[in-house]
C-alpha cells in the first residue's frame, strides 16, 4: 500500500533543501540540491506540467523493499509520471530498483523516468530555464503580447526569435516573459539564442507526460519482464 511521503523542511536537515515557488505551478515544490531544483524549474516551463509533488509516496516493492520516487507530475491529460533524480555515478547500483518501481507504476498506467544530473545540464537546458523564469513577474503592455500571440497562431511551424523581433519589433525579454507564463513554448528544444524556434501552446501536443520526458530528452525506464 502506498504511503504519503512528503517530508518538512527543518533547521537540522543535513542536506541543502530549497522551496521553489513559481508561478506556473499550483504550491511550492522541494528540491535538495541543485539537481533538483534544476529538474523542477525545467519541468515548469513545459506547457504539459500541471504540478509538481516532491516524494509524492512510499511504494512497497518485491522482496520487501520500500521506494519513494523524487517526483510526481501531473500532466495537462490527467495523467501522472514518476521521475527519479540521480547522480550518473550511481543510476547503475539502482537499476534493480528502478525497473521493479517501473513495473509498478506501469500498472497505473504511469511512466518512471530516472533522469541524472548530466542530463539536465546538458547544454544550456537548466540555465536557459532559469533565465526564462526571472521574467515570469514582468509587466508588459496587452498590445505587443497580442501581437506575438496572434503571429505565432498564424505560424503553426513556429517562428525564430530574431523573425518575431524584426517582424514585430518586441523585446527578447518579452518572449521570454510569455514562455514562463507558458503563453507560448518552444518548438524544439528549449533555448534562449536568436535561432530558437518558438509557437503558441495551444496545441494538444504540449498535454502529456510524453512531451515533457521529450524536453528532457528521455525515455520511460524499463520494467522488469
Amino acid at each position: 500500500m502506498s504511503t504519503p511521503a512528503r517530508r518538512l523542511i527543518k533547521p537540522t536537515t543535513p542536506r541543502t533543501v530549497h522551496l521553489l515557488n513559481l508561478r506556473t505551478l499550483p504550491a511550492p515544490v522541494q528540491a535538495e540540491a541543485t539537481t533538483e531544483s534544476n529538474f523542477v524549474h525545467i519541468a515548469a516551463l513545459c506547457p504539459a506540467t500541471k504540478s509538481v509533488a516532491s516524494q509524492p509516496e512510499t511504494i512497497e516493492l518485491p522482496g520487501g523493499k520500500r521506494y519513494t520516487p523524487d517526483y510526481c507530475v501531473e500532466t495537462q491529460d490527467g495523467g501522472q509520471s514518476f521521475w527519479e533524480v540521480k547522480l550518473e555515478s550511481r543510476i547503475g547500483s539502482y537499476r534493480h530498483r528502478f525497473a521493479l518501481a517501473a513495473a509498478h507504476f506501469s500498472q497505473r498506467g504511469a511512466p518512471f523516468f530516472v533522469i541524472s544530473e548530466k542530463q539536465l545540464r546538458d547544454g544550456r537546458l537548466h540555465r536557459d530555464a532559469r533565465l526564462i523564469l526571472r521574467y515570469a513577474k514582468a509587466s508588459y503592455s496587452p498590445q505587443p503580447i497580442s501581437d506575438v500571440l496572434q503571429c505565432l497562431q498564424a505560424s503553426p511551424d513556429g517562428l525564430s526569435i530574431a523573425d518575431l523581433r524584426e517582424r514585430l519589433q518586441v523585446p527578447r525579454e518579452l518572449l521570454f516573459h510569455l514562455i514562463a507564463q507558458r503563453q507560448i513554448t518552444f518548438a524544439r528544444g528549449v533555448g534562449t539564442t536568436e535561432t530558437t524556434v518558438l509557437k503558441a501552446t495551444q496545441s494538444t501536443e504540449f498535454t502529456n507526460a510524453l512531451h515533457l520526458a521529450r524536453w528532457f530528452n528521455v525515455s520511460p525506464w524499463r520494467a522488469n519482464p
